[in-house]
């Protein structure tokens, strides 16, 4: 999540627009049809001002934060790994999980990876 302050409407419109102009040439939309899709992106981002109530919150405190969550596209799901299907959740105490981490950024591991490898060698001694 992210979170961003505006002094203004006009700073948080422009903010919004230099947005979906970016998103939009990487998506390959230019010319006629940029400008009608940022028209109607227009009355989104109005919608979202009034919603997060963007007036009142600059009258009081005289700026406005909002958060932005990133939307998850089907490239980022994971895959699929035959017979890996079960998560687990696992509170680690500050030092193990820096041991972890450590041993993870020396081995070249993403943290799944260190915790399999961890679990198959201690089961490989006890069998």
């Amino acid at each position: 999540m992210r979170t961003i302050t505006f002094k203004s409407y006009t700073q948080y419109e422009e903010f919004m627009k230099r947005k979906f102009v970016y998103k939009a040439n990487r998506k390959g939309i230019e010319g006629k049809e940029l400008n009608k899709h940022l028209k109607n992106y227009e009355h989104h981002i109005q919608e979202v001002w009034i919603e997060n109530e963007g007036d009142k919150a600059i009258e009081e405190q005289g700026f406005v934060t909002i958060s932005f969550h990133r939307k998850r596209g089907k490239h980022f799901l994971k895959e699929e790994k035959g017979n890996l299907n079960h998560s687990i959740h696992v509170r680690l105490d500050k030092n193990t999980y820096e041991s972890l981490l450590n041993f993870c950024s020396e081995n070249k591991m993403d943290i799944s990876q260190a915790i399999r490898f961890f679990i198959k060698n201690n089961t490989d001694k006890t069998s």
